[in-house]
């Protein structure tokens, strides 16, 4: 078995775009929509990435509780 090593280089520019651009910024809009539905959401582009920000108290860990059903890998 040939052991053969692999060299992935980024590219920074373009990583950057994707993580700025419009198209990230509305998954992360989703995501936050279907984790907050009752609550504040907030989305902008920060200095590296676009960010949504989630906000919220209704007294009984609703936003925690949102957050195990939505915010997994397989969801």
């Amino acid at each position: 078995m040939s052991k053969n090593k692999v060299r992935i280089e980024l590219n920074r520019a373009g990583v950057r775009e994707l993580m700025r651009s419009p198209e990230m910024q509305a998954v992360l809009l989703e995501q936050a929509n279907k984790i907050a539905s009752a609550s504040e959401t907030e989305t902008y582009v920060a200095q590296t990435r676009a960010v949504t920000a989630v906000y919220g108290d209704d007294g009984n860990n609703g936003l925690l509780k949102a957050v195990g059903k939505h915010g997994g890998k397989n969801h």
